[in-house]
């Protein structure tokens, strides 16, 4: 098992290197000048030369491009263009605030995705089925910027139970009451929006299981529908769905992009979508990086975990 789990990390490497050299080709290839990023309006010729030597920009391709990566492992992503702040210094103030909003939601549609799926699984072709899956196919159809705009009128704007936009209320930054109340309905769009994939998935591994001979054998020995259901067909269908785990760590970064924008959530998406919009590419091409590489690792993480939970991979070589 740690030879496998040492030859996908080892995979992961090279992967990880051409993820940059794509960025990098694109942050070159941009119509901007890279010392843009590190300079103010109000400096000289002079003293922009000297910041352009200084900082290497006269340097050869492959050089800046050996620099950049040795400062993005540092944790350097460079400044932005607009503000000419660090966005390093951006990045760990909004991560937490995505990871805050993602990560409760994708936990919540994981779990209830469960229940739903190996209900309608286990009632194939019934009305719990039909009504479940009615449901999927309505949540995958619907835009997620509809729904938003949805929830946003009815219960912020019309019956005005919770606020519109923002993650706090300005100077009740430190009331765990107020951010809940923030929270609710990018929360509940989210959460439908993760849940019809993960239900639909659960439901076909659970139909799959249910055609297995263990089955049968539980059923002979006259174990209960629920007992198989939950305690034999619930655990086998749990193990491909922690693959879903280690898939779902790029969408705890970029996974919200739409959401954080219509509702103002202080998160990397919409800071992503700013960042677009005013053509600040040291932001942009330092988020393609970061949610590149968590691609990547979540795939890593998956095979690691699929590792640990199956013994049967562990005589892969």
């Amino acid at each position: 098992m740690l030879k496998y789990i040492v030859k996908r990390i080892l995979q992961a490497i090279p992967l990880l290197l051409l993820i940059t050299l794509i960025c990098f080709t694109l942050i070159n290839l941009a119509p901007y000048d890279a010392i843009d990023s590190i300079t103010t309006p109000d400096m000289t010729k002079a003293e922009v030369e000297a910041k352009r030597e200084a900082y290497g920009l006269n340097d050869p391709m492959i050089v800046q491009y050996g620099r950049w990566v040795g400062n993005i492992l540092k944790g350097d992503f460079g400044y932005s263009l607009l503000s000419h702040t660090s966005i390093k210094y951006d990045l760990k103030i909004r991560i937490p605030a995505t990871i805050k909003l993602v990560l409760p939601s994708y936990l919540s549609a994981y779990l209830l995705s469960i229940v739903l799926g190996l209900l309608a699984g286990s009632h194939k072709n019934k009305w719990q089925d039909k009504l479940i899956d009615g449901f999927c196919s309505v949540g995958i159809s619907m835009p997620t910027f509809w729904f938003a705009m949805i929830v946003m009128y009815f219960l912020g704007y019309k019956f005005k139970i919770f606020p519109l936009m923002g993650m706090h209320t300005i100077g009740m930054e430190d009331s765990f009451a107020d951010f809940m109340k923030h929270f609710v309905m990018p929360y509940i769009v989210l959460t439908v929006g993760f849940l019809p994939d993960l239900t639909r998935y659960v439901r076909g591994s659970t139909i799959g299981q249910l055609k297995e001979d263990y089955v049968i054998v539980q059923q002979a020995f006259g174990a209960k529908k629920t007992e198989i259901l939950f305690k034999h067909v619930g655990r086998n269908v749990l193990i491909p769905l922690i693959t879903k785990l280690g898939m779902a760590l790029p969408m705890l970064v970029t996974g919200a992009v739409i959401t954080e924008t219509i509702f103002s959530w202080p998160g990397i998406g919409s800071y992503f979508v700013k960042a677009i919009s005013a053509m600040d590419y040291p932001i942009v091409m330092s988020i393609l990086v970061l949610s590149g590489t968590l691609v990547i690792l979540g795939n890593l993480l998956s095979d690691v975990l699929y590792c640990l939970t199956d013994p049967r991979i562990k005589t892969i070589k």
